[in-house]
């Protein structure tokens, strides 16, 4: 039923959840490292108002 020899599309589906699970690391880890510096600055502006 279940072949263990890989196709070109078995690849390119593993490669493709490799790739977008890759992006959402990159993007979650940029989001963590921004939210600091755009919480002190909102905070700077509700000061000022």
């Amino acid at each position: 039923m279940f072949t263990k020899t890989k196709t070109k599309l078995d690849k390119a589906i593993l490669f493709s959840i490799t790739a977008m699970l890759a992006c959402n690391v990159i993007v979650m880890s940029q989001q963590l490292t921004s939210a600091p510096h755009f919480a002190v600055t909102k905070s700077a502006s509700a000061q000022q108002a």
